[in-house]
């Protein structure tokens, strides 16, 4: 199986393995991903052979694209990737752990508040109308949290 056309780089949507984050606690891999007060940080979790994730990747970046160039610094795109066969599985389940979504893709947007990340919303395969929709409503969470601390 060839994933080398899931991983080509996009410099609006930070690619994130997947391997990297699965050692950290489970609260520790989402505060890896959402770094800095007054951002909004939109997470798409993909994995190897799911044919949604491939459908939509073209159509998150085209967003990315958009709102990173909207609203500059106030948003923050990432994929994360779990590798994938029907013979290992392991890092597939290790992702549900950590994130707890039941599909691929799922996606998050979170904001950071001074006691922690804090998760606005999360759904399987939305349309990217929904998804442009949550995270524009979630700058008004970002920039409050962000003064508050």
């Amino acid at each position: 199986m060839t994933v080398s056309s899931q991983l080509s780089v996009d410099k609006n949507v930070e690619f994130v393995e997947f391997q990297r984050l699965k050692d950290l606690s489970d609260s520790g891999a989402v505060e890896a991903l959402a770094k800095e007060l007054g951002v909004v940080y939109v997470t798409a979790i993909t994995r190897d052979g799911c044919s949604g994730c491939m459908e939509q990747k073209p159509l998150f970046r085209e967003l990315a694209q958009k709102m990173n160039s909207d609203l500059g610094g106030r948003v923050h795109f990432a994929n994360v990737h779990v590798r994938y066969s029907e013979n290992d599985r392991a890092e597939s389940w290790g992702s549900k752990r950590i994130f707890r979504h039941a599909a691929y893709p799922t996606y998050i947007v979170h904001v950071r508040s001074k006691n922690g990340v804090l998760e606005v919303y999360r759904a399987i395969y939305p349309s990217m109308e929904e998804l442009e929709k949550q995270t524009r409503e979630s700058l008004d969470l970002a920039k409050f949290y962000k003064e508050a601390a």
